[in-house]
């Protein structure tokens, strides 16, 4: 359904709201962003592609698709790729067209920067960032999952927008030489929803700004209050680190213990073993009926010896099976204590880095 730009700025003008820019894709807007003038407050209005809606006159801002998938998780495999857009192609593509005949020589070289923008073709800070914004979306989703109207943050050259249904798209235009890297959370609504509730738009529009206001000031408050708590278990750090360092040391103890306990029984296994070549030293010469009577003798010496040898070995078994416990068990928690101190003391440091951030505001 093809509707008229001019039509739709006069009703908005009725409305007391102004149109600011037009963001157009194909030649056709897909938002506008508007000024409402009597609360100052600035939204953008969603034009659904089955009303075509030509972007002509004001201040066109052409945008392309940012590739992301709809939950607002952007795909890490993309930050590896190769670039897919070849710039030496994409000048010879421009020269190719300067020395043929196009009639419509202007669109014929825009086709040269048709490439829809992929996340690798973006700097790491801005692919950062953009993961940050859209985080944030999702969890202010909730905030407008019953309303028509949704938000809009603007980042840079980027538009992150919740879109109808809730799931979220991103669109790029080219970055302003002036454009700072400030973000901004903007109410949007669509075309019908302005006609439906043309009446009451100015005031939705403010209350759900303020709205959006007063939950991220109460979250501020509920996000410092678990901080507080959380920096209480300082009180505690020490002491618990303490008591690991010492269970620890407890396990190396038992260790050592058991360890001089093996060292031991290896004496005492070898004191066997040379009690037994002495016994066989001393009746290996002996014959006839005497040397039957030093057999049974010696059988008898032997047997006494060998049950002495299976006893240490099982002992020795026993203390190698609990040696190896407790080495297991003192690894275990050695590795992951390290784990914990270290992820914490990550985290904590990107903790005192953002809040040496909220001191810039």
């Amino acid at each position: 359904m093809t509707l008229s730009l001019h039509k739709l700025e006069r009703a908005l003008t009725k409305q007391g709201m102004i149109m600011r820019k037009i963001y157009a894709m194909d030649g056709y807007c897909i938002y506008l962003e508007l000024l409402c003038i009597a609360t100052a407050d600035i939204c953008m209005m969603y034009i659904p592609s089955k009303y075509e809606i030509k972007a002509e006159g004001g201040d066109i801002c052409k945008i392309s698709y940012v590739d992301i998938n709809e939950d607002g998780s952007i795909p890490e495999e993309y930050a590896e790729e190769p670039d897919n857009f070849d710039l030496e192609n994409a000048y010879a593509e421009v020269d190719i067209a300067l020395e043929s005949s196009h009639k419509d020589m202007a669109g014929h070289l825009e086709e040269s920067y048709n490439h829809p923008l992929s996340l690798k073709d973006m700097s790491k800070g801005d692919k950062t960032n953009l993961r940050e914004i859209f985080r944030q979306l999702r969890r202010l989703r909730f905030c407008v999952q019953n309303l028509k109207y949704k938000l809009c943050i603007v980042y840079k050259g980027y538009l992150c927008c919740i879109r109808r249904d809730d799931t979220f798209e991103c669109f790029h235009t080219a970055v302003r030489p002036h454009m700072e890297d400030n973000r901004t959370l903007v109410v949007t609504m669509d075309l019908e929803t302005f006609y439906t509730k043309s009446h009451s738009v100015n005031d939705d529009i403010k209350t759900v700004r303020e709205g959006i206001y007063k939950v991220l000031d109460r979250n501020q408050v509920k996000h410092t209050q678990n901080l507080y708590k959380i920096m209480e278990y300082k009180t505690t750090l020490i002491s618990t680190s303490s008591e690991c360092l010492k269970k620890k040391g407890s396990y190396s103890i038992y260790i050592t213990k058991m360890e001089g306990m093996l060292r031991d029984l290896g004496v005492a296994e070898r004191g066997v073993v040379a009690k037994l070549m002495t016994i066989e030293e001393r009746y290996v010469n002996d014959r006839g009926l005497r040397g039957l009577h030093k057999d049974i003798e010696k059988s008898h010496l032997v047997a006494k010896h060998e049950d002495e040898l299976k006893g240490i070995n099982n002992v020795k078994q026993e203390i190698i099976g609990n040696i190896m416990d407790l080495k297991a068990k003192r690894e275990t928690l050695s590795l992951k204590v390290d784990k914990i101190c270290f992820d914490n003391t990550v985290m904590l440091d990107a903790i005192l880095k953002n809040f040496e951030l909220l001191r810039e505001f």
